[in-house]
């Protein structure tokens, strides 16, 4: 008897023994034309598509991405957690966003910051929208390409308290509706830099909205080095009383060929401010309407445009 219950001891701790442990996630993982997303997503053994690359990364790993090709298989890629998404260059890394559908959608934590790098985001017409964020601490979208989205390029929708959009060295163009559009719920800032937003048919190129923001809030922007230009609207702020006040700063930038050049419009708060920038082109070089302000340093670049609504104001340098 004392024989038979070693033996059955002994069966049970080899069962135990079997149950493979969990697969450890990685710090860095790899997608490639060539890999396949039953693979461990490292360098040796590739994932193919991000979203595998995805579940097999920890928060706040990166992922890498190694030659040219399609990698969201036709599908939305859906970020819950803080990463960074990086093409080194020399290739490109394509995201065919879904008909009627989204390219990226980034849904983290309050602390998580994504990033995203050398991305090209095409909806070919029949895509909805190339990026949207709707809740975490940070987008960051740097040397990237979104275009032919039936809707908008970039929405920055966060319902985080307080949280930021940086875009830099990037292309969004040819887009139905808005080419970057910043719409939070909570406080938000963001910056563009070196951006081209150019040929958003029904839309702005760069629009700051305040109006499903809380009045308690507030929701700053600065764009500088960067074009709007063959848009409905070049730059755009607008609120209404009782919600978020907005800002926009423009500093050594062009607003070109566009319906109108800069617009603020708002009894809540909205003011776009000038600074060393070009307007040129526009059917209307800007327009101040329901107690927007359009505020210049004196030092801007103003001619070649149609009429113009409402008053331009002279600040002061500090």
């Amino acid at each position: 008897m004392r024989l038979v219950g070693s033996v059955a001891a002994g069966l049970a701790f080899a069962c135990v023994l079997s149950v493979a442990p969990a697969q450890a996630q990685n710090q860095h993982s790899f997608v490639s034309s060539l890999g396949n997303d039953a693979n461990p997503c490292t360098l040796a053994a590739p994932c193919r598509h991000l979203q595998a690359a995805l579940t097999a990364t920890i928060a706040g790993g990166e992922i890498a991405i190694l030659n040219t090709a399609g990698y969201n298989g036709g599908t939305t890629v859906t970020i819950t957690k803080a990463v960074s998404i990086v093409n080194p260059g020399g290739f490109e890394a394509a995201i065919a966003p879904p008909s009627g559908g989204t390219g990226i959608e980034i849904d983290a934590g309050p602390n998580d910051a994504v990033s995203l790098r050398g991305l090209s985001i095409d909806g070919a017409g029949v895509g909805s929208t190339g990026i949207v964020f709707n809740s975490g601490a940070s987008l960051t979208v740097e040397n990237c390409i979104v275009r032919h989205m039936t809707a908008d390029g970039i929405d920055f929708l966060s319902t985080t308290a307080t949280s930021a959009l940086t875009v830099s060295n990037s292309l969004v163009a040819n887009n139905s509706g808005t080419g970057i559009y910043l719409a939070p719920i909570g406080s938000a800032t963001a910056v563009f830099n070196r951006v081209e937003a150019n040929n958003s048919t029904n839309g702005s190129g760069i629009a700051v909205d305040g109006r499903f923001s809380a009045g308690t809030n507030t929701i700053n922007a600065t764009v500088s080095e960067s074009v709007v230009a063959g848009n409905s609207t070049g730059f755009f702020t607008f609120t209404n009383s009782g919600n978020a006040t907005t800002s926009l700063m423009v500093f050594h930038s062009v607003a070109a060929n566009n319906g109108t050049g800069v617009y603020a419009d708002g009894t809540g708060g909205a003011t776009v401010r000038l600074a060393n920038s070009t307007l040129t082109g526009n059917t209307n070089g800007w327009a101040a309407l329901n107690s927007g302000v359009v505020e210049s340093y004196g030092d801007n670049y103003i001619d070649g445009n149609g009429a113009n609504s409402g008053s331009l104001t002279t600040v002061a340098k500090q």
